[in-house]
């Protein structure tokens, strides 16, 4: 009876967790990262400030874990596209194309993520939230490119960061609008550095 009761209590913060976040998603859409405050994110989700305190500690903490969310579902995404492809190289293809695809258009949660991600000091279980979603997103990328290029350890390790900071820099320059007056699109700028990757 009690396992019952306690698991109606868990399934019900559970809900209100997630109301909370999907409310702070809806607030950052509307207003940015700028916008994102206790007092905010409460009214969004029609619950007193006080009852987002019982949920999460502070902004930071909130904001963390919608970056944390948000991340979590690229990958999800990622990993998606590069299983419906055929073969290594193809995937590796679909995965990153992914990662421009799915944060286009998605500017306040790139800024937020930007902003989270050059703090100097996260508390350490926000850090963990944070750098899981990451590894999972480079490791969507890391098996396929491993896969398709035949390199390992070090060599396949600085290639995989230097795609992902390639995907991250495409997303900030197209979305500030300052990479067409270059010249360039984001995806032809990947397939470019996709093609100089060696082949198995």
């Amino acid at each position: 009876m009690a396992g019952a009761a306690d698991k109606r209590r868990e399934d019900l913060r559970d809900h209100k967790r997630k109301a909370i976040l999907a409310a702070a998603r809806r607030v950052c859409d509307a207003g940015g990262p700028e916008a994102l405050t206790m007092r905010a994110v409460a009214a969004e989700a029609g619950y007193a400030p006080g009852a987002v305190y019982s949920y999460f500690t502070g902004i930071d903490e909130l904001a963390i874990a919608l970056t944390a969310e948000e991340l979590g579902h690229l990958a999800r995404r990622m990993r998606e596209a590069a299983e419906r492809a055929a073969g290594p190289a193809a995937a590796l293809e679909a995965a990153a194309k992914e990662a421009l695809k799915a944060t286009a258009g998605n500017a306040p949660h790139v800024r937020l993520a930007g902003r989270l991600m050059s703090a100097e000091a996260l508390p350490a279980d926000l850090h963990r939230a944070v750098t899981g979603r990451v590894i999972a997103i480079l490791e969507t990328l890391g098996g396929p490119l491993r896969a398709a290029t035949g390199l390992k350890g070090e060599a396949a390790h600085r290639e995989i960061l230097c795609l992902a900071a390639l995907l991250i820099g495409l997303r900030v320059l197209e979305g500030s609008g300052r990479l067409g007056p270059l010249g360039f699109t984001a995806e032809s700028l990947l397939a470019h550095r996709l093609a100089a990757l060696p082949e198995a």
